[in-house]
C-alpha cells in the first residue's frame, strides 16, 4: 500500500452527502488522513505539462479515512514543482464509493463510470464529479443522472445533467 500526502486538496471531499444541503458532512477526521491506494496491476509514473502523473490499473482502491473508492483504474495528478495533489480520477465498470457522514454511522454510497475529485483553484472548493450513469444514495435522498457535480464543502449538488430521477426520504429533517 502506498501513501500520498495531500496538501492542496481539502481532503474533506465528502463523497456525495445528499441531494439537498443537509446537516450531514463527512467525518471531520477524514480530511486529516493520508490518501492510500492499492492496485493489482501495473503502475506507471510520467511527467506531462508540469504534472507528475501516476496511472494504475487492476482492481484499484483509493481510501482516506472512511472514504473508499473502488474502480478498474485510476490517475493521480500532482504538481511537479510543489508535489501537491491536484486531481484524482477513477474509472470503472462501475466506480463504487462510500463514506461515513457522521459519528452516528450515516453512510453515502454511489456509483458512476468515472469519478474525479479536486480543489477549485479560484475559491478552494472541493469538487466531486460523477460522470456516466451517476448515482448517489444518502440517508436523506437518492439521485441518478447522466452526471453530477457536487460541492463537498457545502454538501450541495451544483449541477446534474439529465435525464435525472430521484427520491427524498419523507422522514428526513
Amino acid at each position: 500500500m502506498h501513501r500520498l500526502r495531500i496538501s492542496r486538496i481539502s481532503t474533506r471531499f465528502v463523497i456525495l452527502a445528499s441531494l439537498l444541503s443537509a446537516q450531514s458532512y463527512a467525518l471531520e477526521t477524514d480530511k486529516s488522513q493520508d490518501v492510500q491506494w492499492s492496485a493489482d496491476g501495473n503502475s506507471v509514473m510520467s511527467m506531462r505539462d508540469g504534472l507528475r502523473i501516476l496511472e494504475m490499473s487492476g482492481n484499484v482502491q483509493v481510501t482516506q479515512g472512511t472514504l473508499i473508492i473502488n474502480g478498474d483504474d485510476a490517475v493521480f495528478e500532482r504538481d511537479a514543482t510543489t508535489n501537491e495533489l491536484n486531481k484524482v480520477t477513477v474509472h470503472g465498470s462501475p466506480v463504487r464509493y462510500q463514506q461515513q457522514l457522521d459519528e452516528e454511522g450515516g453512510m453515502v454510497v454511489g456509483t458512476s463510470e468515472t469519478l474525479s475529485f479536486y480543489t477549485d483553484q479560484i475559491d478552494g472548493e472541493t469538487i466531486v464529479e460523477l460522470l456516466g450513469e451517476a448515482s448517489i444514495q444518502s440517508p436523506d435522498s437518492t439521485m441518478k443522472c447522466k452526471s453530477i457535480t457536487y460541492l463537498a464543502d457545502q454538501d450541495l449538488i451544483k449541477e446534474a445533467a439529465g435525464p435525472c430521477e430521484g427520491m427524498l426520504n419523507s422522514t428526513s429533517n
